[in-house]
């Protein structure tokens, strides 16, 4: 009752733009489904309706890594398979270079003070899941997500860090398990 009572608000709210009212929740999206949205060359053809698709069922676990970074604009329109290939490396390439500027750049007691703050929500990350659980000091995934965040907030100055980014980050490098992608798509 709750739920539908959502709906109807949301409806309200928000006037579905191809009828009255929005076609109900429907089983995640899978990969042959994907593969529908997807043209020649893995081109996604049709971005609007995989996002209204993906709102509307969500995403398969083994599916998130690749639509959420259709999803969060991570490619350029119209890039093909191979070419997203190259763009993810390229994307990689940047990451490390903005890395070692802003090493470069920063002043150690600035970088000091935003890796500490970063570092106070790092460790609260929900250490129950199993990409995030085992020892504090040395466990790669917290330091890969202390080191995207801090990354984020130097390069960012104006924004910097603020609680609960940790939050949004690390379930995008849960699943993307790659550091600059994880990067890529909190920026």
């Amino acid at each position: 009752a709750l739920s539908r009572q959502v709906g109807r608000t949301l409806a309200r709210a928000l006037p579905w733009p191809e009828g009255p009212s929005p076609p109900p929740p429907c089983a995640p999206l899978g990969d042959a489904e994907l593969r529908g949205f997807l043209g020649p060359g893995g081109r996604l053809l049709r971005p609007h309706a995989l996002r209204l698709r993906v709102f509307h069922g969500g995403v398969e676990p083994g599916l998130r890594k690749v639509v959420w970074r259709y999803l969060l604009n991570v490619f350029p329109a119209g890039l093909s398979g191979q070419e997203r290939l190259q763009h993810l490396r390229l994307q990689a390439g940047e990451y490390a270079a903005l890395k070692a500027a802003l090493a470069a750049r920063v002043a150690p007691v600035e970088a000091a003070l935003v890796a500490a703050a970063v570092r106070k929500d790092v460790v609260r990350t929900d250490r129950a899941h199993p990409y995030f659980g085992g020892p504090e000091e040395g466990n790669p995934h917290l330091e890969a997500l202390a080191s995207l965040l801090t990354t984020f907030a130097l390069a960012h100055p104006r924004l910097s860090y603020c609680q609960g980014m940790s939050d949004v980050a690390a379930p995008l490098l849960a699943v993307l398990d790659d550091e600059a992608q994880a990067f890529v798509c909190f920026c």
